[in-house]
């Protein structure tokens, strides 16, 4: 569903592409929606003309979208929040993906886990060779990745300030399991 604000120049323009994104001429819109081909025509040219609500809201309806009116400032605010939550969930699979990696190293033989922290010591060696990232990032990194397996798997399942931050770019990209759709 596809909101659209209250300015009439972002209707018309709302209105029009959502039409041509479902691949539809005017006629096609007309036909679904029982307004006049001229209508919608003018409706998308932003033509100064009044428009009956109920020829808009069956244009919407046609085109899948919800007429609504919101006070000022709330699709801007809708759009931060969704936004924001859409970081958080992003935060969490990559959570979620170094956790099923601490699992797997766990579960794994040893020699085979070992040499994956190895490869991701490697991957943060090279950062700091290319100065790929800030001293702070690099050694953080180091001291989840030192000592024993164990050890680096109980560290991939921190939650410090840091762990959302250090997740976002991973020296354990050849080894986590691809995001989540």
């Amino acid at each position: 569903m596809r909101y659209i604000s209250e300015t009439a120049g972002q209707i018309c323009a709302s209105l029009r592409y959502t039409r041509r994104a479902r691949g539809l001429t005017q006629a096609a819109l007309a036909g679904l929606s029982g307004a006049g081909r001229v209508t919608i025509a003018r409706l998308e040219a932003g033509a100064a003309q009044d428009f009956r609500l109920g020829t808009l809201q069956r244009i919407c309806d046609a085109l899948g979208m919800e007429l609504a009116a919101l006070p000022r400032g709330a699709q801007e605010m809708q759009e931060k929040l969704l936004a924001r939550e859409r970081a958080r969930a992003h935060r969490l699979d990559a959570r979620r993906r170094h956790a099923a990696l601490a699992a797997r190293l766990l579960a794994m033989p040893a020699p085979e886990a070992a040499a994956m922290v190895r490869r991701a010591r490697a991957a943060v060696d090279r950062w700091e060779r290319k100065q790929l990232c800030s001293e702070h990032y690099i050694s953080r990194w180091r001291a989840l990745l030192t000592g024993p397996v164990r050890r680096v798997a109980a560290a991939l399942l921190g939650h410090d300030d840091w762990t959302d931050a250090l997740l976002q770019s991973s020296p354990w990209s050849f080894a986590l399991e691809p995001p989540a759709a």
